[in-house]
């Protein structure tokens, strides 16, 4: 479930260009969490994951649905689709205020 999770949330934060800095900052953890997170060497908390869905303006369910659909299926098949299908408003600011 670690790597499913590390590869949707690299997955949208490469879509959206955002850095591993920014995107650390942002959710109050390290860039080599964030960056232990995307490879599936550690898990991530529901606030946290929370924290990115409000980042990258995607709801928190569609990346759950995303990340268990990589789980079940035991590869990325259509995550690349799948993250450039989703309407993501916005992507040169944040909901921080901030530009990436």
């Amino acid at each position: 479930m670690k790597t499913a999770t590390g590869r949707v949330i690299k997955a949208f934060r490469k879509h959206l260009n955002y850095k591993q800095d920014f995107v650390a900052k942002k959710i109050n953890i390290t860039p080599e969490t964030l960056a232990n997170i995307e490879n599936g060497r550690v898990g991530i908390d529901l606030e946290k994951l929370y924290l990115i869905s409000l980042l990258f303006k995607v709801p928190a369910r569609e990346i759950l649905a995303l990340i268990l659909e990589i789980f079940q299926k035991g590869n990325e098949e259509g995550l690349s689709s799948a993250v450039k299908q989703l309407r993501i408003i916005r992507p040169d600011e944040d909901l921080f205020g901030e530009e990436p």
